[in-house]
């Protein structure tokens, strides 16, 4: 990569005085951390890059010498109907601004909105421009699985072809996994990208920002009474996929034992679900937060003793949740409330590091609860082999591969 750095040193100096002649534009309407890492990286190799984003932590972070982070419409979470029209506002104001900027930049474009790729496909067919797509959940697939479109429905035939538009007319298309390769292969002909095939690339968290931190050390743990319990610890979306329910029974039967604490952290459409049940229920052994301010993660995921990672039936090879990997550079032991055959017990199966549990199984997910409670040399295993494959295979490094991968391109400029 040393080489590709001097190559391009001589084009940023150029042009970085021109605000709007940039060689890359990143859309990414939730451009979580994972994600703008890898703008960051990327940009320092194909400087300048521009980066538009709803995302608050992202850009409370602002810009870098090398990217431009703009804000745009803001991802809502709290109804289907918040979410959709959330996601139209963003493609329509990022379409409406990357049609001002150079057409020789290349757009680089995440499934979030679900069907962003479809600008990369009307760009390049008016005006030439070259654009890749990175594919973190495979829709209307997620949607079909989960009751909300039918198999044979017009707006399912539809967006089957505007994917198949979108990612057969890309340079490349990234996904996260292999089982979710193998699924988008069914979709569209890889042999018309211009790498050929679907690149896999797994995600990552930043192992020297988000790391183990001692209870007896960690304010976050002290503040919320969590220093001398077991904690079982749920963050992020809490959506209508997401077991949510199970972890709550879990906590009701383990309501007596006051060395085990939960805590649910984040929002979404079961919010008041979670609220209301530990009101009705008095389970007082249950801390509520909302999402945590992006300075508070190295306290706060660290004091999971158990990350709860959830992934419904039917959603395999659909979605990584990307809190894996967090959870485990924190060094917590993975509780993957999941099938046996998806991507996150795959992940606790081969690194050791934690349970897998079948989703809505209470009784199992409780006696997996106490067997860790009861077993600390078990639980320490977990938590140690779970930071080490954090540092060995899920950490920004992983960015590399984005890089060489871009540099198969040739120059777009």
């Amino acid at each position: 990569m040393k080489s590709v750095m001097v190559k391009h040193t001589h084009h940023y100096n150029a042009s970085k005085n021109r605000s709007k002649h940039y060689r890359i534009i990143f859309l990414n309407q939730m451009a979580v951390p994972v994600f703008r890492e890898l703008a960051e990286d990327i940009s320092k190799e194909y400087a300048p890059a521009l980066l538009f984003t709803g995302h608050p932590g992202t850009l409370e972070a602002g810009s870098t010498a090398s990217l431009s982070i703009k804000a745009a419409p803001k991802y809502r979470r709290k109804s289907d109907a918040a979410r959709i029209f959330s996601w139209i506002h963003y493609f329509f104001y990022v379409l409406f601004r990357c049609w001002f900027q150079c057409r020789d930049a290349l757009l680089f474009a995440v499934s979030n909105p679900p069907f962003l790729g479809i600008i990369g496909y009307l760009f390049k067919q008016l005006r030439g421009q070259r654009y890749v797509v990175l594919v973190y959940d495979i829709y209307p697939d997620a949607l079909i699985r989960f009751g909300r479109l039918k198999q044979s429905g017009l707006i399912t035939r539809l967006w089957r072809r505007m994917n198949r538009l979108a990612w057969e007319n890309a340079d490349i298309v990234f996904t996260l996994s292999t089982q979710m390769a193998a699924n988008l292969e069914q979709w569209f002909d890889v042999g018309k990208t211009r790498a050929g095939k679907v690149i896999v690339i797994t995600n990552w968290a930043d192992i020297y920002w988000i790391k183990p931190v001692a209870k007896s050390k960690n304010d976050f743990a002290k503040k919320y009474n969590q220093e001398e319990k077991l904690t079982v610890m749920y963050s992020g979306n809490l959506g209508q996929t997401h077991d949510i329910e199970t972890i709550l029974s879990a906590a009701e039967k383990l309501k007596e034992n006051d060395a085990i604490g939960f805590m649910i952290i984040g929002e979404g459409a079961k919010k008041d679900i979670v609220e209301k049940v530990k009101y009705q229920d008095s389970l007082d052994n249950l801390t509520i937060l909302p999402f945590q301010p992006e300075h508070v993660l190295p306290a706060s995921l660290p004091t999971a003793d158990l990350a709860v990672i959830t992934l419904d039936k039917g959603s395999e090879g659909l979605m990584v949740p990307s809190k894996t990997y967090y959870a485990m550079a924190a060094g917590s032991a993975l509780v993957g409330l999941c099938d046996n055959n998806s991507e996150v017990a795959r992940i606790i199966n081969r690194h050791d590091c934690g349970i897998v549990v079948s989703p809505g199984d209470v009784d199992a997910l409780v006696g997996g609860i106490l067997n860790l409670f009861n077993d600390k040399a078990k639980l320490n295993r977990y938590c140690a082999n779970s930071r080490s494959a954090a540092e060995r295979f899920y950490s920004r490094k992983n960015t590399s591969r984005y890089l060489e991968a871009l540099s198969t391109l040739g120059p777009w400029q």
